[in-house]
């Protein structure tokens, strides 16, 4: 029973460590959210378009929240919808509300602030499971991102001026992430802390000849409106993985550094 303990223990802790320590990384043949340069193929393809934001497109600018919160766009949180209190977003130091709602359709993401202000973002992904999102404070001049995922692809967006904002790449499209091997955009997301607070990242799991994996983590930036995402530098953290092991298994998901985040049913 003890040795089956300490088993659990270690496993624990290498998954947390992943968590913990993942930034996004590039894939073998192109950076997260950019046109691949060669022609290969993927196992799924990626969506068309970008997510529509009830209060933003890709691209638009946003302004500063109010110093008071935000209370613009005032409503309720749809019934039935899935809820997390998570840290303040609006800045006026009061946890808020994300949600994830499902009907009566589309699936929509939103946040409701302390101060009664209520954005949405809706959910275009194609993904027949479970989709969720999260949104978390980060480095950098943008303050906080969102990320929704459908267990195949995840989707960047800002929180700017009390409202979301859709970032494009530097090719011009709305920023994505590949998740759990089913395109050439990376194999997952996540978040990784620094002495500040935590970077936004892309993961790629990129698996050798001999069945093992080698991971990569690429730093993504985001622009102080939320119009643009840049890839940062990447590096291989580790290498020569085992399939099984939890690093490579967190490798192909999007998560945050313990961060909230809210689902849908999947049904």
């Amino acid at each position: 029973m003890r040795g089956r303990q300490e088993q659990m223990t270690r496993t624990m802790n290498a998954a947390a460590a992943l968590t913990a320590v993942l930034l996004l990384a590039g894939c073998a043949t192109a950076a997260p959210g950019e046109a691949p340069s060669s022609s290969a193929t993927t196992s799924s393809p990626m969506p068309s378009g970008a997510p529509a934001s009830a209060t933003a497109t890709p691209g638009s600018g946003a302004t500063d929240e109010p110093a008071n919160g935000c209370s613009n766009g005032g409503g309720a949180v749809p019934a039935g919808a899935a809820t997390a209190t998570i840290p303040d977003v609006d800045g006026d130091d009061e946890p808020d509300t994300e949600f994830f709602a499902e009907a009566p359709g589309p699936f929509t993401y939103g946040i409701r602030t302390s101060a009664g202000g209520v954005a949405t973002l809706r959910d275009d992904l194609a993904g027949p499971g479970v989709h969720s999102g999260w949104t978390a404070a980060i480095d950098g001049p943008v303050g906080h991102v969102t990320v929704l995922d459908d267990g195949r692809t995840a989707t960047l967006h800002a929180w700017v001026g009390c409202r979301f904002v859709t970032p494009v790449g530097t090719d011009g499209r709305p920023y994505r992430f590949g998740l759990n091997g089913f395109s050439e955009y990376g194999t997952g997301v996540a978040c990784v802390p620094t002495g500040a607070g935590r970077s936004l990242a892309g993961v790629l799991a990129r698996r050798a000849d001999d069945g093992r994996y080698d991971i990569e983590l690429t730093t993504v930036e985001v622009s102080a409106d939320g119009t643009r995402a840049t890839n940062g530098p990447t590096e291989t953290r580790w290498t020569g993985l085992a399939a099984s092991d939890p690093r490579v298994r967190a490798a192909m998901r999007s998560s945050c550094d313990g961060v909230p985040e809210v689902r849908t049913s999947g049904r």
